[in-house]
């Protein structure tokens, strides 16, 4: 908890506060009170229950709790509230699930795993209870919940196993059992209109504006969102979400394979001069083509390109209990001219093979609009405005479908939390506290371990595969592979944006002025490095630095268990062998945790609340031909949306908001933790030389990251799109120092 310090009805109390209105219908509730609202949980049943476990569950419990877990996560549904309005139900999931990260987090506390008030525990101490498991939950490893295998013995009997481990305080059982609120509290019945309903793509735009231009600045779900956009929908908007949206890290340079592919003969005469456009432009500027490319999700799901990707819901008598939902593997062809615009020129919606697979152009872009020198064409009547090229707008949703998968379980959960918990759990492993590299990284754990299980136990099973077209174990393999074929070095800032198609020298022209999330990003890696390279530099010194990273046993052994399949299992995770190796390494880790994690966090409220722009799924399956995708009108692509899905409509809106939190600027900002270390090395009354040293170092890391606020807005102003969107997500006061949402 944090307190408020000011003072309070004394001469010193100079804040203002509001007045609460005479009735109570007066007043905007923009949060539940705890103990009310555990009344109504009580009343309606929602509670956990007391579970009492047979001994054969006992005993598998204690040698695999994620048997368990999953049992308390699988079974039937809870009893859910039968009618409820849609606001109440987002205020009530915010703080129920507020409440169980609590919970987790007392957990990690009590249990010193991140403990509030850290006990002095040497690497062997933390050895016996920092262990990985051996994926018997689905997952990729993590840390084991039970915490303690040599404190609870390993006895025939379960009643004779030591009650003086972690989990005699704390039932994890019960943890696991918390998702069954969440799902209990989404009603069967909302009581009032929903922002899903409508039949028309301007009924759900018109409840959007008119909802917050009557709350605003009173609710607390109604902040802006990309749908307060008039041509929100437009190629425009599109495009300049891969650059600066909540998934600007995986647009690429194009293969010659998909080259080929989008340059295959015309199947209609209407697709010639596009194909032939792209063909020349694909031999005059070959750099110029990207691809977000989704092929490789039935591949990786284990499924057969015939695949339907697909997810039924069925109760036990194999009757459906809720439409089906489908995803797609997409490709989206991109051409970038030197002016620095980027255009969508073709898309895959599902691919499915060569010869399955339906490929669209961006015909009417073709004919208004000179791609290379991004001069307009005369005006032809003949064109179809942008909002009405259904065909079109049904392909782009389904990019967006494709991608909110990528983001949402491999570049965000996976690639940022799942694999920075691997390093947190194998650094407490393998270092003593007084490490150089431990005393770096824990600065950059803080609450990580905490929401780690509370989203595998609880936001994932009981929300996010609640909403996707995969079904959970296929989403699951995906998660699998998108941790172990994770390119550890290869991800390294400069690195990825070479191989990408971005050279980091050359972000600076005019062709890259738009990509603003690269050159923050950039810019930071650059930051994080010099200060950790000075950090170890005053520990490995000398001309042998390299000699001495590679004669410290902590390093050998914590990249040798990060790379093990009995360890974290990353096995593109570095061998490090010299001093720049071990500061690149580091500065990664701290890249995951801080602006990496920051930058395809906090944007999804702003691109996701509005559903339609980027749904988690569609409600029909993909067209098989290009002709019926050809047919497409606006009812087409309504009864694709999650338009009139209410459910799925709340829960796809309501995970970017509860991972927005704003982090507070003093304590959880990468630009607090530094002040406040430079403010603790800066007035030690007799500093060692290496004091001083250090806070030389931090000084230099605070004015470095000081002065990246009026760098990065220079690179956001310089974005076309600037008097519609910032781009201010990396900028000090919301970099958080760790993933803490």
């Amino acid at each position: 908890m944090v307190r408020n310090l000011a003072a309070v009805g004394g001469p010193g109390d100079t804040a203002t506060s509001s007045k609460w209105p005479k009735n109570p219908e007066d007043a905007v509730l923009n949060d539940m009170d705890t103990g009310a609202l555990v009344n109504e949980l009580a009343s309606l049943r929602l509670l956990p229950k007391k579970v009492d476990l047979t001994p054969h569950q006992q005993k598998a419990w204690a040698t695999n709790p994620g048997v368990l877990t999953c049992a308390a996560v699988e079974p039937k549904e809870p009893v859910r509230i039968q009618e409820g309005t849609y606001r109440g139900t987002q205020l009530a999931l915010t703080k129920v699930y507020d409440l169980i990260e609590q919970q987790y987090m007392s957990f990690m506390d009590v249990a010193q795993v991140e403990p509030l008030i850290p006990t002095a525990l040497a690497r062997q101490d933390k050895r016996d209870f920092f262990v990985f498991t051996k994926g018997e939950d689905g997952y990729p490893p993590h840390l084991d919940p039970r915490l303690n295998k040599e404190w609870a013995e390993n006895e025939e009997d379960y009643d004779q196993r030591s009650d003086l481990g972690p989990f005699a305080l704390f039932n994890a059982y019960r943890l696991a059992q918390l998702s069954f609120i969440m799902k209990g509290t989404v009603p069967w019945i909302f009581a009032v209109g929903t922002p899903d309903q409508g039949s028309t793509i301007l009924e759900v735009e018109n409840y959007n504006r008119e909802r917050r231009e009557g709350w605003f600045r009173k609710d607390i779900f109604d902040r802006p969102n990309v749908g307060d956009l008039k041509d929100w929908y437009s190629d425009a908007r599109f495009s300049q979400q891969q650059f600066t949206g909540t998934n600007p890290t995986t647009i690429t340079s194009a293969s010659k394979d998909w080259i080929h592919h989008f340059t295959q003969p015309a199947k209609t005469s209407d697709d010639a001069d596009a194909i032939s456009i792209i063909s020349k432009l694909s031999k005059s500027c070959p750099g110029s083509f990207y691809v977000q490319d989704y092929s490789y999700f039935r591949t990786i799901t284990g499924m057969d390109s015939a695949d339907e990707i697909k997810y039924e819901t069925k109760d036990e008598n194999g009757v459906e209990t809720s439409p089906p939902r489908y995803g797609c593997a997409s490709v989206c062809l991109f051409y970038l001219n030197e002016k620095g615009t980027l255009y969508p020129v073709a898309i895959v919606p599902d691919w499915r093979g060569t010869l399955r697979s339906v490929t669209i152009y961006n015909r009417q872009l073709f004919k208004r609009t000179d791609i290379q020198t991004g001069d307009e064409k005369p005006h032809n009547e003949a064109i179809v405005d942008e909002a009405n090229d259904w065909p079109w707008r049904y392909a782009k949703t389904c990019v967006q479908c494709s991608d909110w998968f990528r983001h949402e379980v491999a570049v965000h959960l996976t690639r940022t939390h799942l694999v920075e918990e691997s390093i947190i759990v194998s650094a407490n492993r393998q270092f003593e506290p007084d490490h150089p590299v431990f005393r770096i990284l824990r600065p950059h754990w803080q609450k990580t371990l905490a929401l780690n299980g509370a989203a595998r136990d609880t936001l994932v099973p009981s929300v996010i595969l609640k909403i996707v077209g995969f079904s959970p174990p296929q989403a699951l393999k995906f998660i699998q592979n998108e941790y172990k074929t994770f390119n550890f070095e290869e991800s390294y800032v400069p690195k990825d944006l070479h191989n990408r198609g971005f050279p980091p020298e050359k972000l600076n022209e005019p062709k890259f002025h738009n990509y603003a999330y690269a050159r923050c990003i950039n810019s930071m890696w650059t930051k994080i490095r010099s200060y950790v390279e000075e950090m170890l530099s005053l520990h490995y010194k000398g001309a042998d630095a390299d000699k001495q990273v590679k004669n410290d046993i902590s390093i050998q052994k914590w990249f040798k268990e990060m790379r093990s399949p009995d360890g974290a299992d990353l096995r593109y995770f570095p061998t490090i062998t010299t001093f720049e190796g071990l500061v690149d390494c580091v500065t990664m880790c701290i890249h995951i945790a801080s602006p990496q994690h920051t930058a395809v966090n906090y944007l999804q409220d702003y691109y996701q609340d509005f559903v339609i722009n980027k749904p988690s799924c569609l409600f029909t399956a993909p067209p098989t031909s290009l002709q019926s995708l050809l047919n497409y009108t606006e009812q087409d692509l309504v009864k694709a949306l999650p338009m009139n899905h209410p459910h799925e409509w709340l829960l796809s809106s309501h995970v970017p908001y509860l991972l927005s939190f704003k982090p507070n600027e003093k304590t959880e900002t990468l630009m607090g933790c530094v002040h406040t270390a430079w403010s603790i090395y800066a007035n030690k009354p007799h500093p060692s030389d290496v004091e001083k040293k250090i806070t030389d170092a931090l000084r230099r890391f605070y004015q470095a990251l000081q002065a990246s606020d009026d760098e990065f807005k220079s690179y956001a102003e310089e974005k076309d799109d600037i008097k519609d969107i910032p781009y201010d997500v990396l900028e000090t006061k919301y970099n958080a120092v760790s993933i803490l949402i």
